[in-house]
């Protein structure tokens, strides 16, 4: 299945829940952004440091950044100053401060927020691929499961029981 089919899939699931709610709306409303500029994407693969998973440069070229999750798929737009990348930055230098070497995270691996919560206490990590498989990792409220490709991570957040993620990288 290609990103657009699984966005689109994982959208109407959203928009289901939204309007299922009573009241109407008590879930947060699912919204689709335009698709990110490719000197945008370019600019903000830069600043990550690292080349994007294949499935995250086609989501963003689809929609750059989704809203309707408990967190914030972060798109280029979300990196201007005052945006949730600030508060995905936050995480990740909280996040380095915490161990992540205890889930078999390397302290000196690069991260790159691509998810956060409002409060910056959850959120998903692009990890530079030398050495993984994995290439994303849902950290913060006492969680932490890691997935190969960017689709697996919209799928799990639309329905945690899709898959059955890595908890650690340790063997």
């Amino acid at each position: 299945m290609g990103m657009k089919e699984v966005v689109g899939q994982v959208v109407a699931d959203l928009a289901r829940e939204y309007f299922a709610d009573s009241p109407v709306g008590a879930s947060p409303r699912p919204v689709i952004r335009p698709p990110a500029e490719p000197g945008a994407l370019a600019a903000l693969e830069r600043r990550s440091g690292q080349s994007f998973e294949p499935g995250y440069r086609a989501f963003l070229l689809l929609t750059d950044g989704l809203e309707g999750f408990s967190l914030l798929l972060l798109g280029c737009r979300d990196w201007e100053p005052g945006g949730m990348g600030e508060v995905g930055e936050a995480f990740r230098e909280a996040t380095l401060d915490s161990d992540p070497e205890d889930v078999g995270v390397a302290p000196a691996t690069p991260l790159f927020p691509v998810a956060v919560n409002e409060d910056g206490s959850q959120g998903v990590f692009l990890i530079d691929p030398a050495g993984f498989e994995e290439r994303f990792w849902l950290t913060g409220e006492g969680d932490s499961f890691f997935f190969r490709e960017f689709a697996e991570v919209l799928g799990f957040l639309a329905d945690a029981g899709s898959c059955e993620p890595r908890e650690s990288l340790l063997p």
